[in-house]
């Protein structure tokens, strides 16, 4: 019976340790709360990629990675986000140098950083990392559904679904391939030679960052075909 109690509290004793271990390992790791989502999805967006005190324009959900400054002296690393009140918010707290997350919505994104030392004396607060992250792109094409063969006729096919606040560059495609001429503008005048159907679409690309890419699904165009050549003739 002793035996049996001895195992039995060592039992309890392994799964103790086992559990401190665990709980310390995470707490050593982050003892802090991300929240998703911009600091500021208000302000108008920059102008440029450039703009001062912005660090990087992010393609929307994105994976933002950010590293501090290797520094042997410190044990803790401590990453603040600004929430939408404007509030710095302890998002990270632990032994590495680096903050990572994934861009969740369209908006300013802004973070700070403080270093601790083994001692819990604590760095002034870095200066506050931006960057900006673009909405989605979602184009359409807007447009007449037909047009006659011979170049007989046209319909302007227009990008729609495009947020205004933002400039783009465009590149029309007809049946997949890029159109060379007139096929970079913000609409595209169709004219065929030939009956038949033709799909067009359209890439568009933010200026602010030009890897930022959409491609819109396509809008099919039906050549109609003229009527024949009519020929006269004399009597009933």
């Amino acid at each position: 019976m002793k035996q049996r109690f001895t195992l039995i509290k060592v039992a309890v004793v392994f799964w103790l340790t086992i559990f401190s271990l665990s709980a310390f390992a995470q707490s050593s790791t982050s003892s802090a709360s991300p929240f998703a989502g911009p600091s500021d999805a208000t302000t108008a967006p920059p102008a440029t990629a450039t703009d001062a005190g912005l660090g990087q324009v992010l393609c929307a959900g994105s994976t933002i990675t950010l590293k501090g400054d290797a520094d042997p002296s410190v044990s803790k690393y401590q990453w603040y986000k600004v929430n939408s009140s404007g509030t710095k918010t302890l998002v990270y707290e632990g032994t590495t140098n680096s903050y990572t997350e994934t861009a969740a919505g369209a908006g300013y994104y802004i973070y700070y950083l403080v270093k601790v030392n083994s001692n819990t004396c604590t760095s002034d607060v870095s200066d506050p990392f931006k960057l900006y992250v673009l909405p989605a792109l979602n184009p359409t094409v807007d447009g007449g559904n037909s047009v006659c063969e011979k170049n007989q006729s046209t319909t302007d096919l227009k990008v729609a679904g495009l947020d205004s606040r933002f400039s783009y560059t465009y590149q029309w495609t007809r049946n997949g391939s890029n159109i060379t001429t007139d096929g970079t503008s913000a609409t595209y005048t169709v004219k065929e030679a030939t009956a038949g159907t033709v799909k067009y679409a359209v890439n568009v690309a933010y200026t602010l960052k030009s890897s930022c890419t959409a491609t819109s699904p396509d809008k099919s165009v039906t050549v109609v075909p003229v009527p024949t050549k009519p020929t006269i003739t004399f009597g009933n």
